[in-house]
């Protein structure tokens, strides 16, 4: 029986410590147009946006590029601002809550366009996502979140029992279908968007901390163990605030997602579960998302919680594995039997309000900030493209509905 690797990324554990890019460490004391921290999703991103429009660039990697929460990312894509529109838009008037949303909407597809412009292969695919509401469940509120969302303008529609049945197998009270969701191989994509910055100048220092950060009315200067570097846009990427950014905590809430990769498929259980065309997500809190693979196996995540004591990882990491096979063969009886291969933690910073934060802080000159994009591509390549329209100084009128403003 094969053997589950827990607590390991199946992406990273694809790619062998040899072929792994590595960089030297930063050392000196200089003075550069832009500094991007962090060498994950977004900051690969953004310093790919940042040097393709001319400026010049570094990037700073406190450990090694792609291997922190991007590597461990679940690699699935969403393309809405949040669960419930039409929260959001109590929260903030029509016209923010309809900015966010549409631009999140864009987003996969933007994000598709530039790894075919750059020649990235990670796998990328969009299909529809279908939100079920389970069978006996009551159809109100999702009915009034549909309406909502189209009188916004926006893409959903919705799926009948019948039609949930022949698309995923799964008896229900209905769905709403929603486009663009998909997967792409997380590190991969990193490394992608790290080669195209490298042809277009973008120097790379990995194991460079940054201790502290000080600015006055002119930029910004990081202090790392190995020198300082002063700018006057210093792009901050890291997933989540350190203690150099502890005010900003309170914006978000820090939890572990789980997943489990399971081992390929045969035709015989493949053809209980339905089309496999979509990605099938749910009405549950914390959500759990369902993906088949282009090799037959089933990713599956959920299971968030507040994130355990060190101590305790391992064993929660084991307890939820568990937990979401179980589930996973509820939904699809077929599926008993099935070994998990991989089994891992994904470490969050997911926003209080659930919609990503990109731009500028007013307690925090000459920055820019990338947080909450809980690891998802589409969001991490929005905030590159929110922030690189800051350092060029041309926001973009509905930027502003993605800055810490809104919270302040």
């Amino acid at each position: 029986m094969p053997q589950t690797r827990y607590g390991i990324s199946p992406w990273l554990d694809a790619v062998p410590v040899k072929n792994r890019p590595e960089f030297p460490a930063f050392r000196g004391v200089i003075t550069h147009p832009v500094v991007v921290v962090g060498g994950g999703m977004a900051g690969a991103m953004a310093a790919q946006a940042c040097a393709a429009a001319g400026m010049k660039v570094i990037l700073l990697d406190a450990g090694r590029v792609g291997q922190g929460g991007s590597g461990r990312a679940t690699g699935l894509i969403s393309s809405e601002a949040c669960e419930l529109h039409g929260e959001l838009e109590a929260r903030t008037g029509k016209r923010a809550a309809r900015a966010l949303f549409e631009l999140t909407e864009k987003a996969p597809r933007e994000l598709a366009a530039a790894v075919k412009r750059l020649g990235i292969k990670a796998g990328l695919e969009l299909r529809d996502a279908v939100r079920i509401l389970p069978e006996g469940g009551s159809d109100k509120l999702m009915q009034r979140e549909l309406a909502g969302r189209k009188e916004a303008g926006l893409s959903a529609s919705w799926m009948s029992p019948a039609m949930v049945q022949r698309q995923v197998a799964l008896a229900s009270a209905g769905a709403t279908k929603l486009p663009d969701w998909g997967f792409v191989d997380p590190y991969k994509l990193t490394l992608g968007f790290l080669s195209a910055a490298i042809k277009k100048g973008v120097k790379i220092y990995e194991r460079s901390r940054i201790t502290k950060i000080t600015f006055n009315r002119k930029n910004a200067t990081a202090f790392l163990d190995g020198g300082a570097i002063t700018t006057e846009n210093l792009i901050i990427c890291i997933g989540e605030p350190t203690s150099l950014f502890k005010p900003l905590k309170r914006h978000l809430k820090h939890q572990d997602r789980y997943a489990v990769l399971t081992e390929p498929l045969s035709a015989a259980v493949r053809a209980e579960l339905g089309q496999q065309t979509a990605l099938v997500t749910d009405v549950e809190s914390p959500a759990h998302q369902l993906w088949f693979t282009a090799d037959h196996r089933v990713l599956f995540t959920g299971a968030d919680q507040k994130r355990p004591a060190d101590r305790l990882r391992d064993q929660t990491v084991v307890q939820r594995t568990g937990q979401l096979m179980y589930e996973l063969t509820r939904l699809y009886p077929a599926i008993s039997g099935v070994s998990p291969a991989y089994g891992w933690d994904v470490p969050l910073a997911h926003p209080v309000d659930d919609v990503l934060y990109a731009g500028a802080h007013r307690n925090f000159p000459h920055q820019q900030f990338a947080f909450g994009t809980s690891h998802d591509p589409a969001r991490a390549f929005l905030a590159s493209r929110i922030i690189l329209r800051a350092v060029q100084g041309k926001p973009d009128k509905d930027d502003v509905h993605f800055s810490f403003a809104r919270n302040l």
